[in-house]
C-alpha cells in the first residue's frame, strides 16, 4: 500500500515540486504516537513529524525533529557567536570539495546519505579545517544560525569559493513543507558558470551538481524557497 493509499489526509503536507518517494513508519515517544515520513529524491530528500492527537495526526515540524526517530543525527542550540573564517580557510574547503567529488561517501550519515546534506557540508570541511561549523544536520536550523552570524547575500557576490550556499526547508501557510537543501561554492563566476558541490540523496555522494543558476531555478523558482549565500563561520 502506497503512502497516498495509507495516509490519504497527510499527502497534503508533503513536497510535490520533485519525484520523491515516500516511505513512512510509526513509532511511540514518552507515550505519544508519532508517524515520521520520508521522502527521498534525486537530489535532496527531507522529513516530516507528525503526532496523533484528537484531530487525527497533526504536522509536528519538518527537517529540524529527524533526530527524533534517527538517532545519528546531532543536533545543537542555534549558536549566535561567530564570525567570518579566515581566506586561508576558504581556500583550503573550495580545493577540497572539488577532490571529493565522487569521493566523499554520505553512506553513513543520515538515512544512508539520503538526509545528509548538511551532514556530509558539516563533515567535509572539519575533515580539513579540524573543526566543526555546525553541530546541526536539518537546513531549517543551520540557516537561522548564520544569519545570526551574518547578514546573507542573496546574490552570491562577494562570497568566496568554499563558501555556502543553503536553501532551508520551508513550511507555507497552507502547512505543506518544501524540501531545501545546502551546497558549497565554487570560485565565483556568473551564475550560469559558477559551480555548487552538494551531496546527492540517491547516490549517497558528493557531487558537483549545480550551477547557481540551476540551483536557482530549482530551489527558488521550482520550490519557492529562499537562496542565501554566506561565508564559512568561525565558532
Amino acid at each position: 500500500m502506497s503512502f497516498a493509499d495509507k495516509y490519504p489526509e497527510l499527502v497534503k503536507y508533503l513536497d510535490n515540486t520533485d519525484d520523491y518517494e515516500n516511505s513512512s513508519f510509526e513509532f511511540d515517544e514518552n507515550g505519544n504516537r508519532k508517524l515520521m515520513v520520508i521522502q527521498r529524491g534525486p537530489i535532496d530528500s527531507g522529513s516530516v513529524l507528525f503526532e496523533m492527537t484528537e484531530r487525527g495526526w497533526q504536522p509536528v515540524d519538518a527537517d529540524t525533529l529527524l533526530d527524533t526517530a534517527v538517532p545519528s543525527l546531532e543536533r545543537a542550540e542555534i549558536e549566535a557567536v561567530c564570525s567570518v573564517s579566515s581566506a586561508e580557510d576558504h581556500v583550503i574547503v573550495a580545493a577540497e570539495i572539488k577532490d571529493q567529488v565522487d569521493q566523499f561517501s554520505s553512506a553513513t550519515g543520515p538515512d544512508g546519505g539520503n538526509l545528509a546534506c548538511v551532514w556530509a557540508v558539516r563533515h567535509i570541511v572539519e575533515a580539513v579545517l579540524d573543526r566543526w561549523i555546525t553541530r546541526t544536520d536539518g537546513t531549517a536550523v543551520f540557516d537561522p544560525e548564520l544569519r545570526q552570524c551574518f547578514s546573507p547575500s542573496l546574490d552570491g557576490v562577494g562570497i568566496p569559493a568554499g563558501g555556502i550556499i543553503i536553501s532551508p526547508t520551508e513550511t507555507n501557510a497552507s502547512g505543506q513543507r518544501n524540501i531545501g537543501h545546502i551546497g558549497l561554492l565554487g570560485p565565483e563566476a556568473s551564475d550560469d558558470r559558477r559551480l555548487i558541490y552538494s551531496n546527492s540523496s540517491s547516490a549517497a555522494m558528493w557531487k558537483q551538481n549545480f550551477t547557481v543558476k540551476s540551483w536557482k531555478a530549482k530551489y527558488q523558482t521550482q520550490k519557492q524557497l529562499k537562496v542565501h549565500f554566506y561565508p564559512l563561520p568561525l565558532k
